[in-house]
């Protein structure tokens, strides 16, 4: 099974990067919000019915009191951290202001510097934390990472359209304190949008920006809007919205709507985002560590341009809301525990233990259990790991969608053999596929012949 995984995680990236490569780059539309036009009232009407993840943690949270509990501070460029807080506490009227904003003077290298002398000094010029790329970031405390609930506001914007004068759009904005996308993708502050397209005053569509990536859209039909709203998924961690509670792809790493989550209705509390007292700041919501994916983000801010609002890129086949698998079916949805029961006592050092192990593993892949698959297979995934193939978690998701419903069925209750495993040691046995029992045939091409040595108490796929 893991020399499978390796070649078709190889052909999976080498598919990618030539699908990637093919055609001319699409021209891509910016438009900006209009503060001047829009209505609360139709803004409300559209905003959208927001499913968190089941188990979520990091909740919504009123941008305001984020910066009310946060330091302004003013990026080194790397160097090292600020000698001081610009502001603490922050006066949001004064971050966003015109004519009051908070000001620090650039960073120049060479320069000396009081305190700490390592840090570079500073020249003559001075930015202002309206000023986009200015250099100033928000310092929230930890305990702030959790947000606040579903109380919390929805920002809006509107768009028109750039030649159609049919055409217009209400851009929704989402705040959380914290991203955690794991791995890769982990900062302070997370800002998340939805856009509701409109032609003629009634919705058409709606758009995903999936994580800054190429939006794409949604007929409004397909949604299945409740009284007027429709339904966007939030990622448990990530907040990353979609149109369904399918897993999705995001840089390499899995993000995971999902149902059972709390229900966000964010037409409660809708705001135009021009109103805000911090409107107009231009900086970072997050500290700045300067590795890609880290690093806070910028929010909403007057002059900013968004790509794509009024895409008509569909988001694919599978963007209607999903109906839950029959229960003798196994789901689409990885899950984060593993379901065999563990135990403190050490695994029997014989064929019969490898045996029980092996089917513990067969009957994972089956229900895509990402943890015990990956615990049982550590060994072998740290090797292909080491060749380049990325963490066992993300490689072996690539490996369950190759294999086919009917497949993954008949490996949760896959059996093995055992006159027909090769035991090369006490400690190190061979299991090939044709000693897999199950209600499909599995070839040596499919899943190929595991290694198991016992190791630290138990029995581990080590090849």
């Amino acid at each position: 099974m893991l020399g499978r995984m390796r070649v078709m995680v190889g052909v999976a990236v080498s598919l990618s990067v030539a699908l990637v490569g093919c055609g001319p780059e699409k021209e891509k539309e910016w438009t900006g919000a209009e503060p001047s036009k829009g209505s609360a009232a139709e803004a409300a009407r559209f905003a959208p019915l927001v499913r968190l993840a089941k188990g979520e943690s990091l909740l919504p949270m009123d941008a305001t009191r984020f910066i009310g509990r946060s330091a302004l501070r003013f990026d080194h460029e790397g160097f090292c951290r600020d000698e001081g807080p610009v502001a603490d506490p922050i006066d949001p009227r004064r971050l966003g202001s015109k004519d009051n904003s908070y000001q620090h003077a650039e960073v120049q290298p060479g320069k000396s510097s009081s305190k700490p002398v390592s840090c570079p000094g500073h020249g003559d010029k001075w930015h202002t934390s309206t000023e986009a790329d200015g250099g100033f970031y928000l310092d929230p405390p930890k305990e702030v990472r959790k947000g606040e609930g579903t109380d919390a506001p929805v920002y809006w914007e509107y768009h028109n359209h750039k030649t159609d004068p049919k055409r217009a759009a209400y851009v929704y904005w989402f705040f959380y304190a914290y991203n955690n996308l794991t791995p890769g993708n982990r900062h302070e502050g997370d800002w998340e949008r939805v856009a509701v397209q409109l032609r003629d005053g009634k919705p058409e569509a709606v758009t995903f920006a999936k994580h800054g990536k190429d939006t794409c859209g949604v007929k409004w039909s397909e949604l299945d809007p409740q009284d007027g709203h429709p339904t966007v998924y939030s990622a448990r961690g990530s907040h990353g919205s979609y149109p369904t509670d399918k897993n999705q792809w995001v840089n390499g790493t899995l993000d995971r709507p999902s149902k059972g989550g709390a229900e966000w209705r964010t037409w409660e509390h809708a705001r135009p985002v021009n109103r805000e007292p911090w409107w107009g700041y231009a900086g970072w919501w997050g500290s700045q560590q300067h590795v890609s994916g880290f690093n806070g983000p910028m929010g909403p801010r007057p002059g900013r341009l968004l790509s794509g609002v009024f895409t008509n890129d569909s988001c694919g086949p599978a963007d209607k809301p999903p109906t839950d698998p029959p229960k003798d079916q196994p789901t689409d949805q990885p899950t984060d525990q593993p379901t065999e029961q563990p135990t403190d006592q050490a695994a029997p050092r014989t064929k019969e233990g490898a045996i029980r192990r092996y089917e513990e593993y067969l009957h994972a892949v089956g229900r895509e259990d990402i943890k015990t698959v990956c615990e049982v297979a550590g060994p072998a995934a740290k090797q292909a790991e080491d060749q380049g193939f990325g963490p066992c978690t993300s490689t072996f998701l690539v490996t369950f969608q190759m294999i086919s419903p009917t497949q993954k069925k008949a490996l949760q209750t896959a059996t093995v053999d055992a006159q027909k495993v090769v035991v090369r040691s006490p400690a190190k046995i061979d299991i090939p596929a044709d000693a897999v029992k199950a209600s499909v045939t599995f070839s040596e091409n499919e899943i190929g012949t595991s290694t198991l040595e016992y190791m630290k108490d138990d029995w581990y796929i080590t090849d």
